[in-house]
């Protein structure tokens, strides 16, 4: 069978949220390679027509995490815990206080790597920079005391 025939299947779904004043959509995406996650800010609620016309339209325009290694396990649990836990859960909504899934977990994790990465980049070029200007001056003065 050729490479090029092998088509990509994947899973996904979209979770739409809002987000202070705006409506965001969570794309995750379950394929061979792994799990991700991509994030879509909306301007007003869209409806599901509008979504999946996203979908079908734009979807590969959105930028996805690294794919990662994600296992879902299920463990049975006592009734009455679960009661207590959607309770708490509950309160927390009241409060106001933010629920994190595991997409936004993991959007979390990949905003934190990447201003690392770009924080290194930007050091580097800085230090770059002012070794350049410090060669300039340098050759400057040189210049200057060349014709004694």
């Amino acid at each position: 069978m050729n490479q090029n025939s092998i088509k990509k299947q994947y899973t996904i779904k979209v979770t739409v949220l809002l987000e202070g004043s705006f409506w965001i959509g969570l794309f995750e995406r379950n394929d061979n390679e792994g799990y991700a996650v991509a994030r879509k800010i909306f301007g007003g609620e869209p409806t599901d027509a509008e979504l999946y016309d996203f979908v079908l339209t734009h979807f590969d325009e959105l930028k996805f995490t690294e794919p990662q290694d994600f296992k879902l396990v299920i463990k049975r649990k006592n009734p009455k815990r679960v009661q207590r836990e959607v309770r708490r859960e509950m309160e927390k909504a009241k409060l106001g206080l933010p629920s994190t899934t595991h997409a936004q977990e993991v959007l979390r994790l990949d905003l934190e790597k990447n201003k690392k990465l770009k924080k290194t980049v930007s050091k580097a070029e800085k230090e770059a920079r002012l070794e350049e200007k410090f060669q300039l001056k340098q050759a400057k003065r040189k210049k200057k005391h060349r014709g004694h």
